[in-house]
């Protein structure tokens, strides 16, 4: 019940115990030392077919993105990384990161199992057991490292925003942070703190589980700001089904009252329309 009260309302929880405590420390771990190298060193990452590192510099955005047009150069670092081989992380290892390539390894390894006991929780919750794993052999995921530079306050007071408001495209995020505040999320009209310690794993719903739902479940809308001062690291895990699974609403989430929203799409087409519209902010 509290699940599904979450999910019909903010649209995200905290997943408390979920098990990789250990796995997860090694893999902020490995974060930090990537992101402590020099920058002439971490651009040996190329960013291909939108994996790779993105600097914290203007130059790496799309200027014609409505996502940043008009907006300082205020922004953080990341690096995308897939369950494919779609970055050589033994590359990225030999710049200077000892264990990166097995602590990433482990670590999607762990977080993917957590995706696999949270579908299957909203399932439940759903009245249709099973329905996410049937679709989960070939999943596409996407495992960021974020990084955020430290900064102050604005002179009006308030804190500079790193990322514009927005919604994730998949089904759900796993996003593990290091316990300084920074996400907010919009609830009832009104920007809101998310507080959770760190090492937390915070489940978010995207568009796709929206849509699956019939909007029944709510994606969650949300930003980062900054004014820690320190240096704030987190670690998204974006979950999708396989790219041949069609998204279609699920049957109990038609009712008279909530008539079906949603052509049929499969979910490949659907992540490939929403990387390519305007709001996409890197290349």
């Amino acid at each position: 019940m509290e699940i599904e009260s979450a999910c019909t309302g903010a649209g995200l929880f905290v997943a408390a115990g979920h098990g990789i405590d250990a796995a997860l420390s090694t893999a902020f771990d490995a974060a930090q030392a990537f992101f402590g190298l020099p920058p002439g060193i971490k651009d040996r990452v190329p960013r291909i077919n939108r994996y790779g590192y993105v600097p914290d510099r203007i130059e790496a955005r799309d200027p014609s993105s409505t996502a940043y047009m008009g907006r300082s150069s205020l922004a953080a670092e990341y690096l995308d990384m897939g369950l494919a081989g779609e970055v050589d992380l033994g590359a990225v290892e030999s710049l200077g990161c000892d264990g990166f390539a097995a602590a990433v390894r482990a670590y999607q390894a762990a977080a993917l199992a957590t995706a696999h006991g949270v579908l299957e929780a909203l399932a439940v919750t759903l009245g249709v057991p099973g329905f996410f794993a049937d679709r989960m052999s070939e999943p596409q995921c996407r495992l960021r490292f974020l990084h955020y530079p430290p900064c102050d306050r604005l002179a009006d007071g308030s804190a500079p925003v790193f990322s514009t408001p927005h919604t994730d495209y998949g089904a759900i995020t796993l996003l593990a942070v290091d316990g300084l505040p920074g996400l907010e999320v919009l609830h009832d009209g009104a920007w809101t703190p998310v507080a959770a310690p760190g090492g937390s794993m915070i489940v978010q719903l995207g568009d796709m589980l929206a849509r699956w739902t019939n909007d029944r479940y709510r994606s969650t809308p949300h930003r980062v700001v900054g004014a820690s001062g320190a240096d704030r690291f987190s670690i998204p895990f974006f979950v999708n089904p396989d790219p041949s699974t069609v998204v279609s609403t699920i049957d109990s989430c038609v009712t008279a009252e909530r008539p079906e929203r949603y052509e049929p799409v499969t979910a490949g087409e659907f992540l490939i329309s929403r990387i390519d519209s305007p709001t996409e902010p890197y290349v």
